[in-house]
C-alpha cells in the first residue's frame, strides 16, 4: 500500500480526534505537512516493530576467510541472526561464548555480535582443512519511507497491528499518560500480534528472502 493510503485510514479512524489527523489534501500547509511527517515517522516505527516480531524480510550474508577471533563487518540493515551454517550444511552456534579447548585450540565455533554491524567468529572448525565460509541468515530492516507516494511492501494481514501501533504512538505523544487512550491502543497492538500468530496469518515478504551477500567488497 502507498503511504497515503495508510495515512488516509489512520486519520479517519485511530487518530481522528487528534490534531495530527489534520493532514490537508493535495497541498498541505506547513502545519499539515508537519503532521504528515510525524505520522510517517510512526508508520516507519510500526513497520520496523512488525519486522522484528515476524522476521518478514530475511537475507543471507556470507562471512569469508573466517578463522578464530576474526571480526567481520555485516550489512547495516541487519536486525538479528536467524541461523548460521558452514557451506556443507553444518550448523554454527549463534552467541555461544562457551569454549572447547583441545591443545590450546578452541573448537567451539560460534558467531557473536559484539558491536553494531560487526560479527565475531570464535573457535576453529574441526574439519581438515577447516571450513572458512559461514552463511548467516538474518532478519533485515525494512526500507524507510519518507513520502506519501512511497510504497510499503507489507502484507495486509499486518495492517491492523500497524494502525494500532501508530495510534498508540500518536496518543502517547499528545497525552503522555500510559493510563489514557494510548495504553488502549498498545494493548490492541499486542492483541493484533497475538491474533496473527494464533490464526496462522503470518506471511513473510519473499521479495528479499533469497538475497545473498558476501563480506568481500560489501559497502
Amino acid at each position: 500500500m502507498l503511504v497515503s493510503d495508510y495515512l488516509s485510514h489512520i486519520t479517519k479512524g485511530e487518530v481522528k480526534q487528534l490534531y495530527l489527523s489534520d493532514i490537508g489534501t493535495t497541498s498541505p500547509n506547513a502545519t499539515q505537512q508537519a503532521n504528515i511527517d510525524i505520522l510517517i515517522t510512526y508508520i516507519n516505527e510500526a513497520n520496523l516493530e512488525l519486522h522484528k516480531h515476524f522476521g518478514l524480510i530475511q537475507k543471507e550474508y556470507i562471512l569469508t576467510n573466517v578463522t578464530n577471533n576474526t571480526l567481520h563487518s555485516i550489512p547495516t540493515d541487519f536486525l538479528y541472526a536467524v541461523s548460521a551454517t558452514f557451506d556443507d550444511g553444518r550448523e554454527v552456534a549463534i552467541n555461544n561464548e562457551r569454549t572447547n579447548f583441545i591443545d590450546d585450540i578452541d573448537y567451539n565455533v560460534s558467531v557473536l555480535f559484539p558491536a553494531p554491524f560487526k560479527a565475531l567468529v570464535k573457535g576453529l572448525d574441526t574439519m581438515s582443512p577447516p571450513k572458512d565460509d559461514i552463511s548467516i541468515v538474518y532478519v533485515s530492516i525494512p526500507p524507510v519511507v519518507t513520502l506519501t507516494t512511497d510504497f510499503i511492501d507489507l502484507p495486509q494481514v499486518y495492517n491492523e497491528a500497524l494502525y494500532n501501533y501508530v495510534a498508540y504512538k500518536a496518543h502517547a505523544s499528545v497525552k503522555g499518560d500510559m493510563k489514557a487512550e494510548n495504553n488502549t491502543y498498545y494493548l490492541r497492538y499486542n492483541e493484533s500480534l497475538k491474533n496473527i500468530r494464533l490464526l496462522g496469518m503470518k506471511n513473510s515478504d519473499n521479495l528479499d528472502s533469497n538475497v545473498k551477500l558476501t563480506d568481500r567488497g560489501f559497502v
